[in-house]
């Protein structure tokens, strides 16, 4: 498609009717989300890949997540219905399902969501849609993450030194499922959304991302949630996949990023994630973390320029916007509180981290583990006063 033009063109020949408005959400990786507006006042729910997802590059593209939500409109598990895929690929229209994706932590509602998560594993899963799962990710960070990242390069020979036998049996696995990704009217579960990822595989690997996400959205007791789930929970493959999914994660931050350059949100859920897969990989590993010692914050020259420039983000210039823009303009906000504690302790850890590299044994797994925790210990610190409760948050260890 040539432009917006086209794009409504198709939308409208899709639904029979003209759209008479659209409105950017916030939210998605390289991918946007939109909602449309048609002549009788109903919606619809459009994502748009802009052709810097190296997802489509690998067969995760938008006409493959058409043929999970038309399996998926087959089954009894609650999705948005589809409408079609416009004919270069580049965008995916589907029913507007009601509700929001906010907290999880009311237990009939976190039960509503287990329910649906078995629904979706009594399945018999769709044959055409088996993938290697760990082999796109392992691709994509080779070919389009712009270095190398010690890290992922760790956890990535740990996956490989214990990957598990394939397992007994396989379903549909929605590959980022849990609080965040799930729509609900507070009470019961209106959809499960974000299927771009679904492959057929291992179900350990749902309820692994079922942990990962709960990090960030709040959900209940995980050992209730767990007990919930009505086939065996094998430990020690979910921890496995705990570790699969959080190098996928860095591997998705690193290649992709966010849909439009939102830094702030790129910067917030990296510096999580490195500081939660870095713990994992020296668990792993038998690696006690020590952590380093963040000095206190001190005033600079340029700190009350930093204060001014939030100010006017908080009280002026936010509460004057909405929607996508309000929510880019409080990711903005983040950085800058990134950059003042920058300012404000980064020499010191700076030379923490020189002392650290010629501390550790950066030739051995151990001590790559060890000088890595406390790397992204000290990243979080610069940027714990923008990321709230996220920097306190701890992965479930079943």
């Amino acid at each position: 498609m040539s432009g917006p033009e086209a794009l409504t063109q198709w939308i409208e020949g899709c639904c029979g009717q003209p759209v008479t408005a659209t409105a950017r959400i916030p939210g998605g990786a390289s991918r946007q989300a939109w909602v449309v507006t048609l002549a009788d006042d109903t919606r619809r729910f459009l994502r748009v890949d802009t052709g810097s997802s190296p997802l489509s590059e690998q067969g995760y593209d938008l006409a493959r997540e058409a043929e999970v939500y038309a399996w998926l409109a087959t089954t009894p598990v609650r999705a948005a219905g589809l409408w079609g895929v416009s004919p270069d690929g580049q965008a995916l229209l589907l029913d507007y399902v009601a509700g929001s994706p906010g907290p999880m932590d009311d237990p009939a509602l976190a039960r509503d969501f287990m329910d649906q998560v078995n629904t979706l594993h009594a399945l018999a899963p769709p044959d055409h849609l088996v993938t290697d799962d760990l082999g796109v990710w392992t691709r994509i960070y080779r070919t389009h993450c712009r270095r190398p990242d010690p890290l992922i390069d760790l956890g990535l020979r740990l996956l490989a030194r214990s990957a598990p036998e394939p397992p007994g049996r396989t379903v549909l696995v929605h590959g980022d499922l849990g609080p965040g990704n799930v729509l609900h009217d507070g009470g019961r579960v209106t959809g499960l959304c974000d299927w771009e990822l679904a492959h057929v595989g291992d179900p350990m690997e749902d309820l692994a991302w079922i942990t990962v996400r709960a990090m960030l959205t709040p959900f209940v007791n995980l050992p209730t949630a767990l007990g919930w789930y009505e086939g065996a929970v094998d430990v020690e493959r979910v921890r496995y996949w705990q570790l699969a999914c959080q190098v996928r994660n860095l591997i998705g931050l690193g290649a992709a990023g966010a849909a439009d350059g939102d830094q702030g949100m790129v910067k917030l859920f990296t510096t999580l994630h490195r500081r939660v897969t870095a713990e994992v990989v020296c668990e792993a590993l038998g690696v006690t973390v020590e952590p380093p010692e963040v000095p206190e914050p001190r005033d600079t020259p340029a700190s009350e320029h930093y204060s001014a420039v939030l100010h006017d983000l908080h009280t002026v210039i936010t509460p004057a916007l909405d929607g996508y823009a309000a929510a880019r303009a409080k990711s903005t906000a983040r950085l800058v509180r990134h950059l003042d504690m920058v300012d404000r302790i980064g020499p010191e850890l700076a030379e923490q981290d020189r002392s650290d590299r010629k501390r550790f044994d950066l030739d051995s797994d151990a001590g790559l583990a060890a000088y890595l925790a406390r790397q992204s210990l000290r990243d979080q610190a610069l940027m714990a006063p923008a990321m709230g409760r996220l920097a306190h948050s701890k992965l479930f260890r079943p």
